[in-house]
């Protein structure tokens, strides 16, 4: 690997070192007995754990993947030449739809599926893949989507080579959405070369330096808010000396839309009004922004979920919008129906009430 590439010492790299060690802690106790996975086919025996979460903690075995002989592991590379991990799941053997579908930060590809979960009973195969520095990508820096884009784009070029695509979408999760938001402008006439069609952006920030504005208010808040531009900035200063090849200040999509990109596909945005991780105003600003030239976006903000969590706390009302933005899509009506009816989208539940009453 270029030396370039290699993992520094950044404070981005410790606080994600610290996050993915709580988040393996929290996963533990949905470890599976080893011999329920050991007739399983090594790579995919983590999904034992996943859907084990998605069935106690999420409480919605919906979003658990069953069938997992329909998934392929595969390497590809970032087009920076950075070495990822993906898979791919292909329920639907007769269907080129394709969905890509990106992790948040410190998370890994498992997650990215069980969320897509929709997009599967709509008639979709998808591709996810971890981020490099996350699950078994190559280990290196992480740059909060600097870099990152390249990891997306690389997937586009390796699903490209390797596939049919009569059309193609994104999903994203925070860091995630990020790029999928980043990467639809940037590389909207390329996307174009393979059917693309709209993207699905979950709890999104703009930039970099306003995500970290929001968590430094959110955790750093005995700092003085007069400061916090200051404070901020010396973070990036510190980070781009140690990473002299990438300046996260240039991580934004709001600048590319000052830039002149203009919004081509329609967008889903979700977020959450009291998100403590990446900053709500960053939605509504991006929609602001696009509805000046673009006016098919659509979007479903809640009053309370914690980050990333929108879809276990409001699991009904968000499937039901994120099956009714597919379905719009791609006039599939048919499948929409059948998901409404089979996971009960419209009736509420004694596991439901509570995310009526913090919607």
């Amino acid at each position: 690997m270029d030396k370039k590439y290699k993992k520094k010492d950044t404070l981005l790299n410790k606080i994600k070192k610290g996050f993915r060690s709580f988040y393996r802690n929290l996963e533990k106790p949905f470890e599976p007995p080893k011999h329920q996975v050991k007739k399983l086919r090594p790579e995919v025996r983590s999904f034992v754990r996943t859907n084990n979460i998605c069935r106690r903690y999420y409480k919605r075995p919906e979003l658990c993947i069953e069938d997992l002989e329909n998934i392929q592991k595969f390497s590809f590379e970032a087009r920076d030449g950075i070495k990822l991990a993906g898979y791919t799941y292909k329920p639907h053997k007769n269907s080129n739809k394709w969905l890509i579908a990106a992790h948040w930060f410190a998370s890994y590809k498992n997650w990215a599926l069980h969320h897509a979960k929709t997009f599967i009973k709509m008639g979709y195969n998808v591709l996810v893949f971890d981020f490099r520095g996350h699950g078994e990508s190559t280990e290196t820096t992480t740059t909060m989507g600097a870099r990152e884009i390249n990891d997306l784009m690389g997937a586009v070029d390796w699903l490209k080579q390797n596939e049919v695509i009569d059309s193609l979408s994104f999903m994203g999760t925070s860091m995630g959405a990020f790029c999928v938001n980043y990467c639809s402008l940037k590389y909207a006439k390329e996307l174009k070369n393979v059917n693309f069609k709209f993207v699905v952006s979950d709890c999104t920030y703009g930039s970099v330096f306003r995500l970290l504005m929001h968590v430094k208010n959110i955790y750093l808040w005995f700092i003085r808010k007069r400061k916090t531009k200051q404070f901020v900035k010396r973070f990036i200063e510190k980070h781009n000396k140690k990473e002299t090849d990438v300046d996260l200040n240039e991580a934004s999509v709001f600048q590319l839309l000052r830039d002149g990109y203009k919004a081509q596909y329609p967008t889903l945005f979700f977020h959450s009004k009291d998100d403590k991780v990446t900053p709500p105003t960053d939605t509504y600003e991006l929609l602001l922004h696009r509805s000046k030239n673009f006016n098919e976006d659509q979007w479903q903000v809640y009053y309370y979920a914690m980050h990333t969590q929108s879809i276990r706390m409001h699991f009904k009302t968000y499937n039901y919008k994120l099956a009714e933005f597919i379905a719009q899509q791609d006039n599939n009506w048919e499948d929409f129906n059948k998901l409404v009816d089979e996971w009960s989208l419209l009736d509420y539940d004694k596991l439901d009430r509570l995310s009526i009453e913090l919607k």
